[in-house]
């Protein structure tokens, strides 16, 4: 390596270092809230939300493939091929095949109850860092999940590992 390049390498790396204070010199110490957390979409600071493509209906899929949804202006409902988590035991009124996917009916987020499957019926994906809106329902794509929610603040973060509903 040529000693300029090399000489400037030193410099940056002597700049990166000096601003690490071991010894708690900090004048502005970090707090654990003040830190990046690794849940955002689960539990997690919420992120600034990014904005949503407005559209009166819409069907779509996410990047991976995993999930389908039917997005429609008072309600969503998502299906999930793969999954690693499990649904909670089938309530005694769902006669249909239960907890292969999640909805918001009504101002609330629950497990689907369907005798169908959305996947499959769609084309259109719903690129990660995209978000869709009809009506008064939201829809975000990013790679640790979808996350839909209603107005009133109720909805569902969805992925292949673990799900969430608030």
């Amino acid at each position: 390596m040529a000693p300029m390049i090399r000489g400037v390498l030193a410099l940056a790396l002597l700049g990166a270092l000096s601003s690490c204070t071991p010894s708690g010199d900090d004048p502005k110490p970090r707090t654990p809230s003040a830190l990046p957390s690794a849940k955002v979409g689960f539990g997690g600071p919420a992120a600034e939300p990014v904005p949503a493509a407005e559209v009166d209906e819409a069907m779509f899929r996410t990047p991976s493939q995993n999930i389908a949804c039917l997005l429609k202006p008072s309600e969503v409902r998502c299906d999930i091929v793969r999954k690693s988590w499990k649904a909670p035991a089938k309530p005694a009124d769902c006669e249909l095949a239960w907890g292969n996917g999640l909805a918001i009916t009504g101002g609330r987020a629950t497990f689907t109850c369907a005798g169908d499957t959305l996947v499959g019926t769609s084309d259109t994906t719903l690129e990660y860092g995209q978000a869709l809106r009809a009506g008064t329902v939201r829809c975000e794509s990013a790679d640790a999940g979808l996350t839909c929610e209603d107005e009133t603040g109720h909805g569902f973060t969805l992925a292949s590992s673990r799900y969430t509903i608030f």
